[in-house]
């Protein structure tokens, strides 16, 4: 999933030149820099909206749920001394997980993206704006009555993730085909922190099961 993603999805689904960085692609795609939106970006030490880099999806969802900052904590620790394995287990979220990440497409309904598609330059923002704002909105929710970390023998414990949630957005403008389609991918991480400060997963189950009301919320806020 990581590779597809970073192959194709993070520039607006086209094909990722090879030995090309990230932004450079993006740019020659024609599509924005990635940002980061959700409460749990605090802890992690990264403020919302700020330009997701290849370095950070490579540790939060290519290297099984760590820390975006990994490569910085480890090499920080290791200058000090401290042993490799003390250092790579700081830059770690919790245990590793083989299911990083959950992604959410978000479009608004056909006759907005083809109001969106055949608008003037206002018209557009202010629906760009009114699907920005449903992104954020759907989110909130899904951080304050959907996501629960499973722990303990067999996930008998459940909690809500007090800090809140990590995720990627990226803005795409077409469509695979080519025809003109607002839509974002929002890659949201399965890690959250508990209230002991201990990491835990996302229960994905939760979130496939609350798909349909987060789109016909984000339908409504949007409309």
């Amino acid at each position: 999933m990581y590779r597809y993603f970073m192959r194709q999805t993070v520039v607006g689904d086209g094909r990722r030149p090879a030995r090309t960085s990230l932004r450079e692609a993006q740019k020659q795609a024609g599509v924005p820099a990635g940002r980061w939106m959700g409460r749990g970006l605090a802890v992690l030490g990264i403020a919302p909206g700020e330009e997701v880099t290849e370095a950070q999806l490579r540790n939060l969802f290519g290297e099984r749920g760590r820390h975006p900052y990994a490569d910085r904590i480890e090499a920080d620790l290791l200058a000090r001394g401290e042993p490799t394995k003390k250092a790579f287990k700081a830059g770690a979220l919790g245990r590793q997980v083989m299911v990083t990440g959950v992604d959410f497409v978000f479009r608004p309904q056909p006759t907005i993206y083809l109001l969106w598609t055949l608008g003037d330059e206002e018209t557009r923002r202010v629906i760009e704006a009114a699907h920005e704002r449903a992104i954020v909105r759907v989110l909130e929710r899904i951080e304050d009555e959907v996501a629960v970390i499973r722990y303990g023998k067999d996930g008998i414990y459940r909690v809500r993730p007090p800090g809140g949630l990590v995720a990627a957005r990226f803005r795409h403008y077409e469509a695979r085909s080519g025809m003109p389609l607002l839509h974002d991918h929002l890659l949201l991480s399965v890690k959250g922190q508990r209230l002991d400060g201990k990491w835990g997963s996302i229960h994905t189950l939760a979130l496939h099961e609350n798909t349909v009301a987060a789109s016909a919320l984000y339908n409504d806020l949007v409309a």
